[in-house]
């Protein structure tokens, strides 16, 4: 992966972010890495947001075949029109809420979609939506009636998961923003009351008038989403585009003061500083972010860069997901990571207490019982590689992947240490 691809992938961004038609450099004579540039545009999930900006590249530079740019076209069409039929079920969720009084808060997906330039450019897995415990049932049987069907198997004690296969939608009903996570960072969250009747606002987003967290508090729970998802399986750049939009937008009604407060009790500030000079260095975010906030950054800056850029991934296997148990208890401050590279790597094979994954909560309650969930989780692993053959890490490769994770999150101040 050449420097001048990564370059050229930023420049792009920044191109179609603030609407400018020409390169910085004035010029369109460097050609295009388009192979490249096409595998990190697919792993960023940025294939619908940088159409337009290649395909004006293209028709100065003429580096990429007439051919191609039809089809990468008739992609990009394809999904932003699966986005357009998503964002008419919410339309019609948040109808029937309203004609039954029942209150919902969107947040992510249709907030940040309202950034883009076309709100269909930020294509999304899922829409999330928050209701309180006492009006779940009321939610759930709206969805029901716009024909939404659960998802029994993915749906978990705090998020009811629904699909309407005839709009390719899916939904996420939410009541706590936490999922089913506990842990003592979890615990700094629920007392921050990031949602609340009293501090959310109204807003129209994507054409539609939905409730939604106050500024500063739905910049909080995007770090806190960003680092959830750094932390158990590798985040990609399009998490800095939907941060630089909304910073931008609303720098002026963001409470920069409150916010640092929270992301310190968090033990977030090391990896938001560097995650924050990404944006304002390489999308040009206002440094706003940084007044009245001291800080120091070092070489932590670049390798997150790198492992952004990698959407996290240290091995060819798309395979992230196999580490997420195993992480999980680092992300929510329950496990200590040991600090040598030879512990970690046992760490992984055989986990402590605090650091076992949730499937094995009776070792937690009997500790006696540890060693029984080492073996069962090596069944498991088994079992599943075999289901997953090519697709699966061999023990030696989840080691690695689970390391390096546990290195990089170190690196940027999100671990409890030994």
């Amino acid at each position: 992966m050449r420097t001048t691809t990564i370059d050229k992938l930023f420049m792009l961004c920044r191109s179609h972010i603030y609407g400018n038609d020409i390169p910085e450099s004035g010029s369109y004579e460097e050609d295009l890495d388009y192979n490249n540039l096409k595998r990190m545009i697919g792993d960023n999930s940025l294939s619908a947001f940088l159409y337009k900006p290649i395909k004006e590249y293209n028709d100065h530079n003429k580096c990429i075949s007439e051919e191609v740019i039809a089809d990468y076209g008739a992609f990009v069409r394809t999904i932003m029109f699966r986005e357009l039929t998503k964002n008419h079920g919410i339309k019609t969720i948040c109808k029937e809420a309203e004609k039954r009084g029942i209150r919902l808060t969107f947040f992510k997906g249709l907030l940040l979609a309202d950034l883009y330039p076309q709100y269909a450019e930020r294509t999304s897995a899922d829409s999330d939506i928050l209701v309180s415990e006492a009006q779940k049932e009321e939610a759930e049987k709206i969805l029901t009636d716009c024909g939404y069907v659960k998802n029994e198997e993915h749906s978990k004690i705090h998020v009811q998961v629904y699909v309407n296969e005839a709009l390719n939608h899916v939904v996420e009903l939410h009541t706590r923003l936490w999922e089913d996570y506990t842990g003592p960072r979890i615990d700094i969250l629920n007392k921050m009351e990031l949602s609340s009747p009293q501090t959310d606002i109204r807003t129209t987003a994507c054409g539609i008038e939905v409730n939604t967290l106050g500024y500063e508090k739905h910049l909080v729970y995007q770090l806190f989403h960003i680092i959830k998802h750094f932390s158990l399986e590798g985040i990609g750049i399009r998490y800095l585009i939907d941060t630089t939009l909304f910073v931008n937008r609303y720098c002026n009604d963001i409470d920069f003061d409150l916010f640092w407060k929270h992301i310190e009790s968090l033990g977030y500030t090391k990896f938001v500083e560097a995650f924050f000079q990404i944006c304002i260095k390489e999308l040009k975010m206002t440094d706003k972010v940084f007044e009245n906030h001291a800080y120091t950054l070092d070489h932590s800056v670049e390798d997150l860069k790198l492992d952004l850029l990698k959407v996290g991934i240290t091995k060819d296997k798309v395979a992230g997901w196999q580490i997420m148990g195993a992480m999980e208890a680092y992300f929510t401050g329950e496990a200590k990571a040991p600090k040598t590279g030879l512990k970690r790597k046992l760490s992984m094979v055989f986990p402590s207490l605090d650091a076992l994954p949730k499937t094995y909560i009776y070792a937690r309650k009997y500790p006696v019982l540890l060693p029984f969930a080492w073996i069962h989780r090596a069944i498991k692993y088994l079992i599943r590689r075999k289901d997953h053959k090519e697709d699966f890490y061999s023990i030696g490769e989840k080691i690695d992947v689970g390391e390096r994770r546990i290195h990089i999150m170190d690196e940027l101040g999100l671990l409890k240490n030994d």
